[in-house]
């Protein structure tokens, strides 16, 4: 089951119970100007890097979920934790963007680092798109089949293209339109390549941009 939400993730999670997802596994909004970068300029969008998350976000995050994978955790004001991820995207010194990336974990264990290439999945739809690869290392690595990611920054909707391809019930929120038609029609295409439902299994909702949901329930 996948349930996507386009709206305001703060007001989305302020309706969550305590603890009621088993993991976040997202990449907020660094704003660190960095769209005035050439490489950035292609997207059309660049709202994405006006600013970080205020934080609210994060405490609500830390409610409604149980475990946290958050991608430049090192820019936001998280509590010191041993667990961060490190993805290492095999480029040269001299390039204009960074060598790594990472991203705060609250599991307990010793730091961990992903080898994978940013050329090997081709173009970005999204400014910050981290690889499905990348994604489905996270969660494979942490969770058990049966528990319910989420991501509450899904851009384009790659979170959730891995939980599924995983078998990973999931849910996502996007505050952009424009993103989140590009995220729904990721997620439903990744479920259709595992065959996991008929099209009579569809279920939809919607109540406006501001609170639009598309729900998928397995037979």
């Amino acid at each position: 089951m996948f349930t996507l939400h386009n709206g305001d993730c703060l007001e989305y999670m302020k309706s969550l119970p305590d603890k009621g997802i088993d993991c976040i596994v997202t990449d907020p909004p660094y704003g660190l100007g960095i769209a005035g970068n050439p490489i950035r300029q292609k997207f059309e969008r660049q709202d994405w890097d006006n600013a970080t998350p205020e934080q609210e976000v994060f405490e609500q995050m830390f409610r409604v979920s149980k475990n946290q994978i958050i991608w430049g955790g090192n820019y936001y004001k998280l509590p010191p934790h041993k667990n961060y991820l490190i993805w290492d995207k095999y480029q040269p010194e001299n390039f204009t963007l960074a060598m790594v990336e990472m991203a705060w974990s609250s599991f307990d264990m010793p730091a961990k680092i992903f080898r994978y290439s940013v050329q090997r999945e081709g173009a970005n739809i999204h400014p910050t798109q981290k690889p499905v690869a990348l994604m489905k290392w996270c969660i494979a690595k942490f969770l058990e089949v049966g528990q319910v990611v989420f991501d509450p920054f899904m851009g384009s909707g790659t979170t959730l293209v891995a939980a599924l391809e995983l078998g990973f019930d999931c849910v996502g929120c996007e505050i952009s339109p424009e993103y989140y038609s590009i995220a729904e029609k990721r997620v439903k295409q990744a479920v259709l390549q595992q065959n996991l439902f008929t099209p009579s299994n569809k279920a939809c909702s919607g109540q406006g941009d501001s609170a639009a949901q598309s729900e998928f329930i397995l037979p």
